[in-house]
């Protein structure tokens, strides 16, 4: 009779959720060869295959993509049932670091509807960048994270990806000025360089004229009439004018949110986090684009924050 082995879908899990063999052998304790031939084992007993490999990482199938959300909810009855053998203690306070600019749309409405399902479990937010918090999840100072990836790099759990936007405050024009005036996060800000690249490559001047931890405080000197500034889609202000049809302003990346889970997570971190791809999927699929402006003809679209604090 077929059976799941668990620890080989605790191998299938990790190999998907941190993007490699390499990076789940280290999240589980074992080599990259033993995931290697945990996952064949397992696709030779299901009879079918369940990730495909190529030099730029690792992509489920359309077998794996049916089993992977099995498999974390196995993982999740397995730590009840030894909760309820009191086999393990189990921490019902909870820490998710996120930016800070992820705190109105993601934060506050994950805090709210978390706590409603699991009023027993205590949520607390972090706010830092993500570049900060990786290390902090490593380190067990934060039980799991929201980030925006560094670019080039697929590590973590893809949620959805975030387009970027120069906008600027109604009833001013900073844009006007020969040196483009920026208010921006500050340098470990992982969405920084890619704008300032962005207006290098255009030949566009530019220089900052506030620099910021917080987003209140990016977004202080732009209502003021003293700079413009960029960021993700859901978290431009309601009435700032995007400044998409600027000649001098270059189009900007799009940013990509993931999902850090230590390997080793406990049932109510799980939880946390099978609730939060649950609130993911239910937004529009794709790059969030920005909400309508006046004079602009972007659609606005569901909330659901990516960061300005990007490090």
């Amino acid at each position: 009779m077929r059976h799941l082995d668990t620890d080989a879908l605790a191998a299938f899990v990790a190999v998907i959720d941190h993007g490699g063999f390499t990076a789940a052998g280290q999240r589980i304790g074992k080599t990259q060869a033993a995931v290697s031939l945990m996952l064949a084992r397992l696709e030779a007993r299901l009879g079918c295959k369940l990730v495909d490999r190529s030099r730029r990482g690792v992509a489920l199938t359309a077998q794996g993509e049916r089993l992977i959300g099995y498999a974390r909810r196995i993982q999740m009855l397995e730590d009840e049932a030894l909760m309820a053998l009191q086999c393990t203690q189990e921490a019902t306070r909870l820490r998710i670091g996120m930016p800070d600019d992820y705190l109105e749309t993601v934060g506050c409405p994950l805090m709210q509807g978390f706590g409603a399902r699991y009023p027993h479990l205590q949520l607390e937010v972090i706010c830092d960048f993500s570049s900060r918090l990786e290390p902090a999840l490593a380190e067990g100072a934060i039980d799991l994270a929201i980030i925006t990836r560094a670019e080039a790099q697929e590590n973590g759990e893809y949620l959805r990806s975030e387009a970027q936007f120069w906008c600027a405050a109604p009833g001013a024009a900073p844009e006007a000025n020969a040196v483009l005036p920026l208010s921006l996060f500050a340098d470990v800000c992982r969405a920084r360089p890619r704008i300032l690249e962005a207006l290098d490559r255009a030949g566009t001047p530019w220089r900052v004229v506030s620099a910021s931890s917080h987003l209140p405080g990016v977004l202080h000197a732009v209502r003021t009439g003293a700079a413009i500034t960029a960021l993700p889609a859901s978290v431009v202000p309601p009435g700032w004018r995007l400044l998409d049809n600027d000649p001098r302003l270059p189009a900007l990346p799009t940013l990509d949110l993931a999902l850090i889970l230590p390997a080793d997570a406990r049932l109510n971190t799980r939880r946390l986090a099978h609730y939060i791809r649950e609130q993911f999927s239910t937004l529009t699929g794709g790059v969030v684009a920005a909400r309508q402006c006046p004079g602009t003809t972007q659609a606005a679209q569901p909330p659901g924050g990516t960061e300005g604090r990007t490090a």
